[in-house]
C-alpha cells in the first residue's frame, strides 16, 4: 500500500517578517554530485501567513530525464513505477520520428534496490523519484536526483533515501541540479519522510533574533524531548494551552463547525485539541495544546484564519472569550497551572522566568489529572485553561 504524506510549510504571522526563499531537496547517501546528482525539488518564496503544501509518496520510480545544458534544470519525460527488488528496461525505438522511449513492465531482479537498465544503444540521463496522484488526472513524476549519462546496457538505481532538507537563501532554481556546496550549508530542518509518523508534516518558519528558523517533527530515532512538561531549568518548555469560547448560529452547526476548524489547524502543527460543549447548545470551548514557539496570540490568529476559511451561508463561529494557561509543576500526578493574562507579554510569546510573571500570580487551578503524559496528549480538565 502506498504511503502518502503532505508537507505544509507555514510562515508564522508576526514572527517571520520579510519573505524568505526556501529550497527543498532530497540528498541520498548515494549522491556524489558527479554521476549521481540531487535536484532542487521545490524552491519557493515564503511570506508571513503563507501555508504552502507539497505531497510525497513512497511510490518510487525512474524516468528518462532531460537536463538543460544552459540552466541545468531537469525535466522528467517517460517514467515507470519500480518497486524495490525489481528492474525495468528503458528502450528507444529509432524507427519512429521523433524516437520513442518506453519502459518495460518491472520484473523481479532480487536484492534491495530498484533499477533501470539502459537499453537505448546510447548514454542517457535517468532520473529517480516518486509518483504522486497515481492513476489520476494529476498524476506526476517528481524527480529528486539524476544518474548522469548512464552508458548503454548499464543499470541506474532509482531507490533513494527519502531524507528531505530545507535550506534558506540558496542560489538554485526549482528542478536545477545541485552542487556539493549544499553539504556544507546548514539546513533549517531535515527529516526522513519515511520514518516520520502521521500523514501530515507541518514545518513552521519564523525568525528568532533575526535568524530564520524552522520547526518540524523529527523521526522516531531522534524524537524531540518532551517539551510540554515544565522544569526548573527550562520554563520556556512548559506546557501551555490556549482556549477560545466559541459561539455558532445554531446548535446543528456546532459539531461540524468545530471539526472543520480543527482540521484547518492540524496542518499547522498543533498536537491536540479538546472541545467542550453544553449539550444541544450554540456554544463550545475549544482548548489547544500549543507547540513550542507558538504563543497564545499566534494560536488565536490561526484560529481566526480557520474560522474565516470555514464560513457558510449560516455565518461563522465567533470568539466570545479567550484564555491561556501554563503548567507550573507536577508532583505525584498533581498538576499546578496558572492563568496567562491576555494583556501580558507572555500572551504574545515572551515567556516568564518565574510563575508570578504570567498574570496576577494567582494559581488558576490545582487538580488531580493523572499522568504527565496526559498533558502532552491534550487531556485535561476543561477548566484548566479558563481565564479572562
Amino acid at each position: 500500500m502506498t504511503i502518502s504524506k503532505t508537507i505544509t510549510i507555514t510562515g508564522i504571522r508576526g514572527k517571520l517578517g520579510a519573505p524568505v526563499d526556501l529550497t527543498l531537496a532530497f540528498i541520498p547517501s548515494s549522491a556524489d554530485f558527479d554521476k549521481v546528482v540531487p535536484i532542487a525539488w521545490k524552491v519557493l518564496t515564503l511570506n508571513e501567513g503563507d501555508a504552502i503544501s507539497y505531497d510525497w509518496t513512497d511510490l518510487i520510480g525512474g524516468c528518462r530525464a532531460i537536463v538543460d545544458d544552459d540552466t541545468s534544470t531537469v525535466s522528467p519525460r517517460e517514467y515507470c513505477a519500480i518497486p524495490i527488488g525489481r528492474s525495468s528496461d528503458l528502450s528507444k525505438d529509432t524507427l519512429k520520428r521523433p524516437p520513442v522511449y518506453t519502459f518495460t513492465a518491472p520484473t523481479n531482479a532480487g536484492g534491495t534496490q530498484a533499477r533501470v537498465m539502459n537499453r537505448t544503444n546510447g548514454s542517457v540521463n535517468i532520473g529517480a523519484g516518486f509518483i504522486t496522484n497515481q492513476k489520476q488526472e494529476e498524476e506526476a513524476f517528481n524527480p529528486v536526483l539524476v544518474n548522469r549519462q548512464v552508458p548503454d546496457v548499464s543499470p541506474a538505481y532509482v531507490d533513494y533515501d527519502a531524507h528531505l532538507y530545507i535550506w534558506a537563501s540558496l542560489d538554485f532554481k526549482e528542478s536545477e541540479l545541485l552542487d556539493d556546496s549544499v553539504q556544507s550549508t546548514p539546513s533549517l530542518w531535515d527529516g526522513d519522510l519515511g520514518q516520520l509518523t502521521g500523514k501530515k508534516i507541518p514545518i513552521k518558519v519564523y525568525r528568532d533574533k533575526g535568524k530564520v528558523v524552522a520547526d518540524g517533527p523529527q523521526s522516531s530515532d531522534t524524537v524531540q524531548k518532551e517539551r510540554f512538561l515544565a522544569t526548573a531549568q527550562d520554563a520556556v518548555s512548559a506546557a501551555i494551552t490556549y482556549k477560545a469560547n466559541l459561539a455558532f448560529a445554531t446548535p446543528n452547526l456546532l459539531s461540524v463547525g468545530v471539526k472543520a476548524i480543527v482540521e484547518a489547524l492540524l496542518p499547522l502543527g498543533y498536537p491536540s485539541f479538546k472541545a467542550t460543549t453544553k449539550g444541544f447548545d450554540t456554544d463550545a470551548g475549544l482548548e489547544v495544546v500549543l507547540p513550542q514557539n507558538i504563543s497564545c496570540n499566534q494560536a488565536e490568529l490561526d484560529l481566526i484564519d480557520a474560522i474565516e476559511a470555514n464560513k457558510n451561508i449560516f455565518g461563522k463561529a465567533y470568539i466570545k472569550g479567550h484564555s491561556g494557561a501554563v503548567l507550573l509543576a507536577i508532583d505525584s500526578g498533581l498538576q499546578t497551572w496558572t492563568d496567562i493574562n491576555p494583556a501580558s507579554q507572555q500572551w504574545f510569546g515572551v515567556y516568564a522566568q518565574n510563575p508570578g510573571d504570567y498574570g496576577d500570580g494567582a494559581i488558576e487551578e490545582v487538580a488531580k489529572k493523572g499522568s504527565p503524559a496526559e498533558v502532552a496528549n491534550g487531556v485535561g480538565n476543561d477548566n484548566a485553561a479558563e481565564g479572562a
